[in-house]
C-alpha cells in the first residue's frame, strides 16, 4: 500500500468516527428530550387549592406569564392563558407585582386578578354570616360608592360568578367575607368581582367531588351559610351540618330559624313567622332553600364538607357561650327546650 493510499484511508477512518459521533450525540439528544417529555408528562399536578406565591415582572407579557403560571399549577395550559387573555383584551394590561393564588384557578379569575394589581388600598371588612344586603349597604356607606352604584354592579352582566347556577340571579352567598383593599380606581362592580374570586380561591382548596349527598358547588354554599348563622360556637359546626343532612336524607323539613329568620328580615320568630309562606321557610318546605341565607366563611364550608358523625335530628341552645345540645329523640329534644327556656336561653 503507498503512502497516498495509507493516507487517504486514515482521513476516511477519521471522518467516519466524527460522523459516528456526531450520530451518537444526535441520538444522545433525542432520548434526553424524550425522557424530558416522558417526565412531564408522568409529573403530577399539585393538588388544587395548594397557595401559590406568585410574581409578575416588568414587562413579562402574556406567554412568559402563563409559562410561569402552568408551572406553578395555577392554570393547566398556556396557551389557552394567551388565548383568553387576548379575548378579553387583558394581555398587555397585566400588572406587575406579587399576588397570593392557589393551584388549579380558573383562568379567567387569574387574569381578573392579575389585571386588577396588587392589593393595596382601603380595608373593607366583610363579616363571615353578612348577607347581600348587608354587604351593599356597607359598600354604598364608603365615600367612593352610592346606592345606586352598587345597586347597579349587584345587576351587572359583566361579573364573572362560576358557581352560580343557571337562572340563578342573587349573589346571596357568593360574595366571600374577608377583608378587602380598595383603591381609588376601584369601581363597585370591580370589589364584587374581588369577593367572587376570593370565594372560587376558597372553593378551589375545598374536596367539592366529596360533597355528601352528591350536593354541587351552590348546594354546599347554601349549606355553610345555614350553618354559619346558626353556629355559635366553631365544635357545633360540623354537628349541625350532620343534622341537616341527616333530615335531607329522610325527607323531613330542615326547621332551621336562620332561614325563616331571612325570610321575614328579622330575629326572635313568632308563631306567625314559622308559617309564612316564602320558599326559605324550612318549617313547612321539604329541601334546602332556594339560595344560601348569606355569606359562609371557610369553616362553615368545610363543615358542609365535612359533618360529624352522629345521627342527631335537633339541637338546641344549652349555654351562653351559644353552644347547642344535639339529639336524635323529640322527646329528649323538648326536656332539652323546656331545660333551655328555665335558663332564659330561649
Amino acid at each position: 500500500m503507498s503512502r497516498v493510499e495509507r493516507r487517504l484511508r486514515k482521513r476516511r477512518r477519521r471522518r467516519g468516527i466524527l460522523v459516528m459521533g456526531l450520530l451518537l450525540a444526535l441520538a444522545g439528544a433525542v432520548v434526553f428530550q424524550a425522557l424530558q417529555w416522558s417526565a412531564a408528562r408522568e409529573r403530577k399536578a399539585p393538588p388544587p387549592g395548594q397557595p401559590v406565591t406568585f410574581t409578575v415582572s416588568a414587562g413579562e407579557g402574556s406567554v412568559e406569564i402563563g409559562r410561569n403560571l402552568r408551572d406553578a399549577g395555577v392554570v393547566d395550559s398556556v396557551n389557552r392563558f394567551r388565548d383568553v387573555a387576548e379575548d378579553r383584551g387583558l394581555d398587555s394590561l397585566l400588572k406587575p407585582g406579587t399576588y397570593q393564588l392557589v393551584t388549579g384557578m380558573s383562568i379567567d379569575a387569574v387574569l381578573d386578578i392579575l389585571a386588577r394589581g396588587p392589593k393595596t388600598g382601603t380595608p373593607l371588612t366583610i363579616p363571615e354570616g353578612w348577607t347581600v344586603a348587608q354587604i351593599a349597604a356597607k359598600l354604598a356607606a364608603t365615600k367612593q360608592f352610592t346606592k345606586d352604584d352598587v345597586d347597579k354592579a349587584l345587576e351587572s352582566k359583566d361579573l364573572i360568578v362560576p358557581y352560580r347556577p343557571k337562572g340563578k340571579t342573587s349573589l346571596e352567598g357568593l360574595l366571600f367575607p374577608e377583608t378587602y383593599g380598595i383603591e381609588d380606581d376601584d369601581t363597585a362592580e370591580s370589589v364584587l368581582q374581588d369577593m367572587l374570586n376570593q370565594m372560587e380561591i376558597v372553593l378551589s382548596r375545598q374536596q367539592l367531588s366529596t360533597a355528601p349527598q352528591g350536593l354541587n358547588a351552590y348546594q354546599v354554599l347554601t349549606v355553610a351559610s345555614m350553618i354559619e348563622r346558626e353556629a355559635k360556637v366553631e365544635a357545633d359546626r360540623p354537628k349541625i351540618a350532620a343534622v341537616i343532612y341527616n333530615r335531607l336524607a329522610i325527607g323531613k323539613v330542615l326547621e332551621i330559624d336562620a332561614t325563616v329568620e331571612y325570610a321575614v328580615g328579622h330575629g326572635k320568630l313568632t308563631a306567625k313567622d314559622l308559617r309564612s309562606s316564602s320558599p326559605y321557610n324550612t318549617y313547612i318546605h321539604k329541601g334546602l332553600p332556594p339560595t344560601p341565607i348569606a355569606s359562609p366563611g371557610e369553616a362553615a364550608i368545610q363543615a358542609a364538607l365535612k359533618p360529624a358523625d352522629g345521627e342527631w335530628l335537633y339541637y338546641v341552645l344549652s349555654a351562653k357561650d351559644g353552644s347547642h345540645a344535639f339529639t336524635r329523640s323529640y322527646q329528649e329534644f323538648l326536656r332539652l327546650k323546656a331545660e333551655a327556656k328555665q335558663k332564659g336561653l330561649l
